[in-house]
Order: C-alpha cells, then sequence, then structure tokens
C-alpha cells in the first residue's frame, strides 16, 4: 500500500472492463482505479463518503483498488490455516495468504495475480491510448 485517498474523480478511459473505473494522475504517471469489489464479486461498490482509493504498487506502476470503506490499519499475523484452505480448494491465484485479526481472517491479495494477462493488456493500453491522445483532462467517472 502506497496511499488511501478519498474517492477522487476518474478519467475515463476507453475499451476497458466495468470493473475499471478509469485513472487518476498520482507522481505524474498515470493510475488505473478497479472497483475491487466488482473485480472479485461481480457487484459494485456503493459511492458512498466511506468509500476510498488504495493506491498500491502493481506492475512497476500504481493501481488504485476502490473499496466501501477502511475498517484500520494494523499489522496482522500469518495463518497457519494455508493447507486446510488448499485442501478444500478455496485458495485462488490472487490469493497470497491468509491473516488472522482477532477471531476473524483476513485475506491478503497478491495483485500480480489479480488480472488475467488479456486483462492487464486492456488496461495497460487504455491508459497509453489515453496518454498518447493526450485526453487527460477533468473527465469524470459516470
Amino acid at each position: 500500500m502506497k496511499r488511501v485517498v478519498e474517492s477522487p474523480k476518474f478519467i475515463v478511459l476507453p475499451e476497458v472492463p466495468d470493473y475499471v473505473l478509469g485513472a487518476v494522475e498520482y507522481n505524474d504517471t498515470m493510475a488505473p482505479i478497479i472497483d475491487f469489489k466488482n473485480k472479485l464479486f461481480g457487484e459494485k461498490v456503493e459511492d458512498s463518503p466511506s468509500s476510498k482509493v488504495i493506491l498500491c504498487n502493481w506492475q512497476d506502476n500504481s493501481l488504485g483498488l476502490l473499496i466501501e470503506e477502511i475498517v484500520g490499519i494494523t499489522e496482522l499475523t500469518e495463518t497457519e490455516y494455508e493447507t486446510e484452505i488448499e485442501k478444500a480448494n478455496l485458495k485462488r491465484g490472487y490469493v497470497d495468504k491468509f491473516l488472522k485479526l482477532k477471531d476473524d481472517i483476513v485475506i491478503s491479495i497478491n495483485l500480480a495475480y489479480l488480472f488475467n494477462n488479456r486483462q492487464e493488456d486492456q488496461i495497460m493500453d487504455a491508459l497509453e491510448e489515453t496518454a498518447s491522445e493526450g485526453t487527460f483532462d477533468d473527465s469524470t467517472r459516470e
């Protein structure tokens, strides 16, 4: 995690999946913004005052994940549930590890595996196309 920001206005990107909300400018580069709930579960994040964007490291760039709310920031301990969860076939490629938070289990996501090659190419191509056209302006998400 690099930074948490308020839900900003997004620059619309052409021809991207519906979970890609657009992009924001961050440190002189464009960071794609992903509706994290939509990407993982097919349900859109409700736009509310508690929704935030977490800027993360992704493919030598930044990636913004729109989330419903931040409950807190804390250090977590690794669990010993990995073997059991793998046996139950619950682990997906993007799941990095399972962490313990009091009586709950929290999933750590490996962003390198969040998108397949085609999805990653679509996002990167849209960013490049928008930048080359000079269309980074005050367009906002719908």
